[in-house]
């Protein structure tokens, strides 16, 4: 018997905080984590949290921001995706017509992405590694900054909605998996692949800052496989989406990687974070700053 919709959602809560815990085990180890200096990381790192934890949900506001003309625009910009490449990303659902491929991919992409984005942020506080928790917040930071607008001024339809793509909606028709992606997408998201840009922009973050928790940077890496997999097969995102997320990865992280734009942008963090809680410890002085246990 299927779970009513707010079952699933607290059983998909309950999963996510389990499967984080589980994580912290398997990448760090219970002893490894110095809780007392988690906790000040936390603190010296409340304004990049209370950020990374209210970025996703800014596509809720995109209904309010919308013109008259978004659904003309759609029409035409939807058409130029087709346009590159469109026919192509059916082969995948006509060779892989399979309900365990449409149920792993689902679960890539609705709850391994959610995971990777929500668990990163924890695991570099738990590990008090203040150097990369900047500059990975200010790589996620500039990637919203460039989906946002695109998502409002550029909006595309998702290709299970597209008549002429002759994709099915495999993750829509999923009555609990697509209403929670709906109920914070308008499925008009889609150039460029959040998903892709931001998972990506998460390994090359932890591989640029020589990270020795490889077994993590691995599971990313792995994982952005089956995104990209899935936002295709799943009827969700265009070829060109791909191609956008992954330029998108890069150029954020390489803008990040800059110390003047980390610095720039840590000094507004600390005056936000001193008015909050006060002066912490150790300042924003890179020579001061832990890279964990």
């Amino acid at each position: 018997m299927p779970l009513s919709y707010p079952l699933f959602i607290v059983a998909y809560a309950l999963s996510m905080v389990l499967g984080i815990v589980i994580a912290l085990l398997l990448f760090v180890g219970w002893d490894q984590i110095w809780w007392r200096k988690a906790l000040k990381s936390a603190r010296f790192n409340l304004v990049y949290l209370t950020l990374l934890a209210a970025l996703p949900l800014t596509t809720l506001v995109e209904s309010a921001l919308s013109s008259p003309d978004e659904a003309t625009d759609e029409v035409v910009y939807t058409n130029w995706m087709f346009s590159i490449g469109g026919n192509a990303i059916r082969v995948l659902q006509d060779r892989l017509d399979y309900q365990v491929v449409v149920d792993l991919s689902i679960v890539v992409y609705v709850w391994i992405f959610t995971f990777i984005l929500y668990f990163t942020p924890i695991l570099l506080v738990c590990l008090d590694d203040r150097l990369t928790m900047r500059k990975y917040s200010v790589a996620i930071l500039f990637n919203y900054l460039v989906l946002i607008p695109f998502y409002i001024l550029f909006p595309v339809t998702v290709t299970g909605f597209y008549p002429d793509s002759g994709m099915t909606p495999l993750l829509y028709i999923n009555t609990n998996w697509g209403r929670v992606v709906t109920s914070v997408d308008p499925l008009d998201n889609d150039f460029p692949s959040g998903h892709v840009s931001i998972v990506l922009t998460t390994i090359l973050v932890l591989m640029y800052a020589g990270w020795d928790r490889r077994g993590y940077v691995y599971f990313v890496a792995i994982s952005l496989a089956g995104i990209v997999f899935a936002v295709l097969f799943l009827g969700v995102h265009w070829l060109a989406d791909i191609f956008g997320g992954l330029v998108l990865g890069v150029g954020a992280t390489m803008l990040a990687s800059n110390e003047k734009v980390q610095m720039a942008v840590d000094r507004q963090v600390r005056r936000v974070t001193t008015a909050l809680v006060g002066e912490e410890e150790g300042g924003s002085d890179p020579a001061r700053l832990s890279r964990g246990p």
